[in-house]
């Protein structure tokens, strides 16, 4: 069993939202350049090239373990190609993302005494690092100069106990890409905000009008329906601290209530694809999306641009994003967030090489690779927000119940939503020992 984490995170955010995923892009244009020595980056999922950048002479020779790549996320085999241009004494050894192995990847690698030097993670959900002694304080690196790129009080959400661990690099939170032509043949209007009723009253009549499902999500986003609940239902903001805190049981009215009209959204079907709608994967809830077969598709901003383009390949234009239906009746009108970001294993037997490396993936070069690609990002680089996919950047809450140990931050993320539709009760029991054991 892992170290519970008792450490609350600290407020945080200004320019920078969680939940995280990347959105996909087009690759930039590099030219080539060959650089004489050591060289190698090994790739596990991808191949790295080069870029037409002079390498840095200084740098001494390192080997190091990337864990940032994610599948059909272009820029990433760019950011490689630069890096291994400017820093060719690095070998540099990358391997694919996939969020449900990282946890387990890095510290299998620990354990063993070996590193992933630089991962990519989540900075307000780095207590299942930090407990362990695993993450690097940054802050003795970050000087002016690199704070700079930063937008205002972004580093916040990866600050901890005052010591910084974690870097932003995208602006994250949840809404929903709507197929617009399906919405009018339901005889749905399409809504920029909705209540839950109201979203719940469309999904009917979808399904009703329709012979397509109301919406799609896929399984390692299940959890943000409890995830936003939680943060919507109180009447007071010093309410929604307390359950924070764990001060109030799970089985207090207002969150059985809540679960229970979210667990109605899969017993009525609405969910694609009826049976297995907790076990679809992103790429299946995408597809469903471009073949019509879904109405709504339960989505991240930096995702909504890449959407746009896989709607349009498949002859789908008419698209809208739109924010999340929220159940907020008092002052809490929030969703959850957060970014997704970089720190590096405090193993690594090559400090300053990753520190080189962590401070060209936070570079305005980077940062532009990637708003290219649709990302919303925390930086001072042009075209780093957009209107439409930053909307409710400021509802954003940076602080949740999950922070109050690991295993409760694993269970709402990936259990919740099925487990309480197959075993109410004991899904209840569950979330209560995990409250009262972190106390």
């Amino acid at each position: 069993m892992r170290r519970q984490v008792k450490q609350m995170l600290s407020l945080a955010l200004a320019g920078c939202m969680v939940l995280g995923m990347t959105a996909c892009g087009s690759k930039s244009s590099t030219g080539t350049a060959a650089p004489e020595s050591k060289q190698d980056v090994t790739t596990e999922g991808s191949s790295a090239g080069t870029a037409a950048e002079k390498p840095d002479k200084t740098a001494e020779e390192a080997s190091l373990v990337m864990l940032i790549e994610e599948p059909n996320v272009n820029y990433y085999p760019v950011f490689l190609e630069n890096i291994r241009a400017k820093y060719p004494e690095y070998s540099i050894t990358s391997k694919t993302w996939d969020q449900s192995q990282v946890e387990k990847t890095v510290k299998t690698a620990f354990a063993g005494g070996e590193a992933v030097d630089i991962v990519k993670w989540f900075p307000n959900q780095m207590e299942t690092f930090i407990s362990s002694d695993m993450a690097l304080d940054l802050t003795p690196y970050m000087d002016d100069e690199w704070k700079s790129i930063f937008t205002e009080n972004a580093l916040d959400i990866g600050t901890y106990g005052g010591k910084l661990f974690c870097l932003p690099i995208t602006t994250v939170y949840p809404d929903i890409d709507v197929n617009v032509d399906i919405f009018e043949e339901a005889g749905v209007e399409v809504k920029e905000h909705w209540t839950w009723d109201e979203f719940v009253a469309a999904c009917e009549k979808i399904k009703q009008n329709t012979d397509v499902f109301p919406f799609a999500i896929c399984d390692t986003r299940v959890g943000w329906f409890q995830r936003n609940a939680f943060l919507q239902i109180w009447d007071t903001k010093e309410e929604l601290e307390a359950f924070n805190r764990g001060e109030i049981s799970f089985k207090d009215e207002r969150v059985v209530t809540a679960l229970d009209k979210i667990n109605d959204l899969f017993a009525k079907e609405y969910a694609y694809p009826g049976n297995g709608a907790f076990s679809q994967t992103k790429d299946q809830t995408k597809a469903a999306f471009s073949q019509g077969k879904i109405a709504m598709l339960f989505n991240v901003n930096n995702g909504g641009k890449t959407i746009r383009t896989v709607m349009e390949e498949a002859g789908r234009t008419n698209i809208r994003t739109i924010s999340w239906p929220t159940m907020a009746a008092g002052e809490c009108d929030y969703v959850l967030g957060g970014c997704d970001g970089y720190f590096i294993s405090s193993n690594t037997k090559n400090p300053e090489a990753s520190i080189n490396i962590l401070k060209y993936l936070t570079s305005k070069e980077a940062f532009e690779l990637q708003v290219d690609d649709g990302d919303v990002v925390p930086a001072n680089v042009e075209g780093g927000t957009d209107e439409e996919f930053a909307r409710d950047s400021s509802k954003v809450y940076p602080k949740e119940i999950m922070a109050i140990s690991a295993e409760m931050n694993d269970y709402i993320n990936y259990n919740i939503g099925a487990n309480y539709f197959y075993d109410k009760e004991g899904t209840l029991e569950e979330l209560e020992s995990l409250r009262t054991s972190a106390q």
